[in-house]
């Protein structure tokens, strides 16, 4: 009778013992399955918030957005044909800019082509530009404005059976103070300080 109390017991033991650890597995699959997608979706966001003032368009998205009052900068130097209403910076300056990070350069440079960073700006070069994917990610500690890069360029503009202009836009010089600087967790907007300063101030100045 004792042994059979003590298989009896073994048996008990070797089945009931495995079961807490099946339980804690399944706990364990569960816990993860509800949190990983959570934290996938809060990675995302941060990513999305990261890139916020960022965005790569379409033709059709970037016509809109000329539309609504945004600018059209043309990176390319040697072509004649661009978007509508497109400007182009002086291409020293421009290269200044994206090698070396010549503030100086870039802020006499779009003063003069009246290329107003505080506004959303479309910017664009050939298909996939590279500098132009460069001028975006650079300009976002500059400007208050939204940028967009045009992706598909001047070719898909023209591909998406949008006119092309032969003659860049002029425009009137945009006297601007730029600052890659944070003032209470906001960028500060391109030529803020001259933008908020007063009209004898910037007189007495002179």
């Amino acid at each position: 009778m004792a042994l059979a109390h003590k298989d009896e017991a073994t048996l008990y033991w070797t089945r009931c013992w495995p079961l807490p650890k099946v339980k804690a597995m399944n706990l364990h699959r569960r816990a993860f399955a509800y949190v990983a997608p959570r934290l996938l979706l809060a990675t995302l966001g941060i990513l999305v918030m990261a890139g916020a003032r960022a965005d790569n368009l379409s033709a059709q998205a970037a016509a809109a957005a000329l539309s609504a009052g945004a600018l059209a900068w043309d990176v390319r130097a040697d072509v004649q044909d661009g978007l509508p209403g497109a400007q182009r910076v002086e291409p020293a300056s421009l290269q200044a800019w994206l090698d070396n990070a010549d503030l100086a350069a870039l802020q006499a440079a779009v003063s003069r082509a009246g290329m107003d960073l505080s506004r959303d700006i479309v910017i664009y070069g050939e298909a996939g530009d590279p500098r132009a994917q460069a001028l975006v990610a650079s300009l976002q500690p500059l400007s208050r404005g939204r940028l967009h890069w045009l992706v598909g360029g001047a070719a898909e503009w023209a591909m998406s059976g949008r006119a092309l202009r032969s003659t860049p836009a002029v425009r009137l010089p945009v006297p601007q103070h730029l600052v890659a600087s944070q003032a209470a967790g906001v960028p500060t907007m391109a030529s803020a300080a001259l933008r908020s300063a007063r009209v004898p101030d910037l007189l007495a100045a002179r």
